[in-house]
């Protein structure tokens, strides 16, 4: 070694280098990757989708005759009280004008009714003439019946006369009151149109509110002829509101009647509720993809008071999360972290700076975390998001 000149050390050195250099040159590269730690925690399997809310009873009041409606003074969100507030006023619409064909027919009618009329009231004069004519007749036979000139027979052959003569005297005259009645019929299809005037009470109709609470929609507000059963108005109790959500059945078919609902995405913190009604009956729906999908609609009660949900009217959009399952203290893996390996899950463990593919059994899951019921312990240090470059024992390190 005493012999070696500068200039084969020099090589020596230099040979030395390049062996280092090539093994550094061809050792496989630490990767950079995210990691977590395996932790206990509770999972809370949910589903969730839009729904809206609405009022549990809305009464929509209608007009229940055909006439003129005065101008609606209520607005949207006025107060109301049940049986007491005036919601609309009509008028009673009058008569028609009659065309040319029909007013002749109604003249013929008076007519008729005016000659059967007076058809009756002669039948009157002749039944009252015959009941005068018995009673005299009476007034001759009893002081005759009484000296023993004329027998029993012809006593009561009169008064039968007598009474059979009173009985057709009242049939004449209520005859006479039915034959008035139909003039009066056939007459009132003669009656002119009028305009009825807001002054006369006897011909306005108000409308009183079926409960208390407020006004939701105005649907005639302004003041115009209208048909039976025309919509009006809506009011109802603002403070009794329900959810309506439709999911996709093959979900609604896992919601149990009370599951607990977390509802969210109305703009104010997260409320509490619970499932009412899942309806037996599910509907068609396309959506914003054009997807054809069967639905049903799902029943949603708030499980908090009025008040924590004042700023919420008719028709607001909610996003209800309903809870299928409620795992407590499990052992959990975020689901960023879990992959499929030879048809089952798997994650990388990290030990020793190395990637370690491990095979797991998974329990419950939601979109955030999965429980492990095999494969890994608290505090095991698991990779997030494993890229295709992420393979079993290669060096990592956290980033």
């Amino acid at each position: 070694m005493a012999n070696l000149k500068a200039k084969d050390w020099a090589m020596i050195v230099a040979g030395i280098g390049l062996l280092v250099w090539l093994v550094f040159a061809f050792m496989p590269p630490t990767l950079q990757v995210d990691v977590a730690s395996v932790q206990r925690g509770d999972i809370v399997v949910t589903i969730q989708d839009d729904g809206k809310t609405r009022v549990r009873d809305l009464y929509v009041v209608s007009a229940p005759i055909s006439g003129r409606l005065l101008r609606i003074e209520k607005d949207v969100g006025d107060a109301v009280v049940g049986g007491e507030t005036v919601l609309v006023t009509m008028l009673a619409s009058s008569p028609a004008f009659l065309d040319s064909r029909s007013l002749e027919s109604a003249k013929a009618s008076v007519r008729a009714a005016k000659a059967a009329l007076e058809l009756s009231e002669s039948e009157a004069v002749r039944a009252q003439a015959e009941v005068a004519f018995a009673q005299a007749d009476l007034q001759r036979i009893e002081p005759l019946f009484k000296g023993g000139t004329v027998s029993q027979a012809m006593l009561d052959r009169v008064v039968l006369q007598l009474q059979q003569a009173e009985t057709g005297l009242k049939a004449s005259k209520s005859a006479i009151d039915v034959r008035k009645a139909e003039l009066a019929n056939a007459e009132a299809v003669l009656a002119s149109p009028v305009n009825n005037k807001e002054g006369d009470e006897e011909a306005l109709l108000r409308i009183k509110s079926p409960v208390s609470g407020s006004v939701f929609a105005l649907h005639h507000e302004s003041e115009g002829v209208v048909s039976v059963g025309t919509p009006l108005i809506s009011v109802g109790n603002a403070s009794d509101l329900e959810i309506v959500a439709d999911f996709l059945s093959v979900s609604a078919v896992k919601v149990r009647k009370g599951a607990a609902v977390m509802i969210e995405g109305w703009g104010g913190e997260s409320l509490m509720g619970k499932v009412r009604l899942v309806e037996p009956t599910g509907f068609l729906k396309v959506s914003a993809l054009g997807i054809e999908e069967q639905r049903v609609n799902i029943i949603i009660d708030f499980d908090e008071p009025s008040e924590a949900f004042t700023k919420l009217g008719h028709g607001f959009r909610v996003e209800p999360k309903i809870v299928l399952d409620h795992k407590i203290d499990q052992i959990r893996v975020p689901i960023s972290s879990l992959f499929r390996s030879d048809g089952g899950w798997a994650v990388f463990k990290v030990e020793g700076g190395q990637a370690i593919l491990t095979p797991i059994e998974i329990g419950a899951l939601n979109v955030d975390y999965a429980a492990v019921l095999e494969g890994l312990t608290v505090d095991d240090i698991i990779i997030l998001h494993p890229s295709d470059q992420v393979e079993d024992g290669v060096s990592v390190e956290a980033e």
